[in-house]
């Protein structure tokens, strides 16, 4: 039996006015403590890719993407080599979604691996891109298991959510197979709360900034349905930490990792 374990991780790195530059040392350092093999990065701008995460040593394969006419895009870090690279956005056909889709090689298993980044400002470009986004993976049949994350802008309630989860049509498709939210299972089973990646509230980027407007859960990683073994070891927030020197956190959202354990 092929087997293989990965930590895959998400992660919207904020590309904040002031920069990413001046918390370079500690967006890597979160990544460092969670110990992934396979980061999907969010609000990444060509600069910091070309300072910091193409050059990172710990993460030997990397690649970035800019969406068009603009310096900020999606990247993917990992201790893997990546086999395939596909950056959605550039493809009509996929509604030039904000995604990026590698795949991995362990131990004779092929993992695909979508990051996705769905719009702020419109329900339905979120829609139409995870429609056209859900197509494309369901497309792919060399991979043996498939893993979707990143940061969807909705909360738990949104359509989108419901979509991948198989609870509801959008435009008349549906996604199936369907997704499994990794959150959400890790934590009926260990009978906590959900974790906010977007917290209004205790994040100090939004200190007095935000009074309205409710923490959610915008960042999740997500495997589909498979008929094969998926075993979820571990599941963790991380980018927590507010930092003395700048009383901030590394990002305005906080990131998951997940240890998997994939058989085939």
């Amino acid at each position: 039996m092929k087997q293989c374990v990965l930590r895959i991780a998400t992660y919207n790195i904020w590309n904040d006015d002031a920069g990413q530059d001046k918390r370079a040392e500690k967006i890597l350092n979160e990544i460092y403590k969670a110990r992934p093999d396979i980061v999907g990065i969010q609000e990444v701008t060509r600069n910091f890719y070309e300072q910091y995460l193409s050059k990172d040593k710990v993460y030997p394969y990397s690649c970035f993407y800019a969406y068009s006419g603009e310096e900020e895009g999606l990247s993917i870090l990992s201790r893997i080599p990546l086999k395939e690279e596909t950056f959605l956005h550039h493809s009509e056909e996929y509604a030039c979604s904000n995604a990026l889709n590698v795949v991995v090689q362990k131990n004779g298993l092929l993992i695909s691996i979508t990051n996705v980044h769905l719009p702020w400002d419109s329900v339905k470009k979120q829609e139409k891109q995870i429609v056209a986004v859900d197509k494309f993976i369901h497309a792919q049949e060399e991979a043996d298991f498939y893993v979707l994350l990143g940061d969807f802008n909705g909360n738990m309630n949104s359509s989108v959510n419901r979509y991948l989860l198989g609870d509801q049509t959008i435009d008349g498709e549906e996604s199936n197979l369907y997704w499994n939210d990794l959150q959400t299972g890790y934590c009926v089973r260990k009978g906590i709360e959900l974790v906010p990646t977007l917290d209004f509230i205790k994040n100090p980027r939004w200190r007095g900034q935000e009074s309205i407007s409710v923490p959610m859960v915008a960042d999740r990683i997500y495997v589909m349905e498979s008929w094969d073994d998926i075993d979820m070891n571990e599941l963790s927030i991380f980018g927590t930490e507010s930092y003395q020197d700048t009383q901030m956190c590394a990002s305005d959202h906080y990131g998951i990792v997940v240890e998997l354990e994939f058989g085939k």
